[in-house]
């Protein structure tokens, strides 16, 4: 049942992960996009990383760990009691950590998917600002 929710977020981030990467290619840009995918592919795979390994965090008597897709949960009935860990299967987690992992991937390389848009779409004009047409 956990994998109606983890299969089409892991194919969105590594689906955007990799149409960027192909966009880059593709479009022939210059060293310094590649230089910038890189560091922001780094850093999103340390921000994976902390969303699938280390982030924890409560709603109500709930104990969640992991984000977007919750990776252990744990429970009380009152605040004083000690938490109680509900199993997930270990498909189910591994497959929530890796989604975690590939989404702040995807959530770090945002910024240069923008970049790339914009760089792309911009209208081009001559020097008295009326549009050039490339037809």
């Amino acid at each position: 049942m956990g994998f109606i929710i983890i299969i089409p977020f892991a194919a969105l981030a590594g689906w955007s992960i990799f149409a960027l990467f192909r966009w880059l290619r593709r479009g022939h840009y210059p060293p310094k996009w590649w230089r910038a995918f890189t560091l922001l592919a780094g850093s999103g795979l340390a921000l994976g990383v902390w969303f699938a390994f280390f982030l924890e965090y409560k709603v109500g008597n709930i104990h969640i760990e992991g984000f977007p897709i919750p990776a252990g949960i744990s429970q009380r009935e009152k605040p004083t009691e000690p938490w109680v860990k509900s199993p997930l299967p270990a498909a189910i987690r591994y497959g929530a950590m890796i989604t975690d992992l590939l989404s702040g991937v995807a959530l770090c390389l945002a910024p240069i998917a923008v970049a790339a848009f914009f760089k792309e779409n911009m209208i081009k004009r001559d020097a008295d600002g009326k549009p050039i047409n490339p037809a």
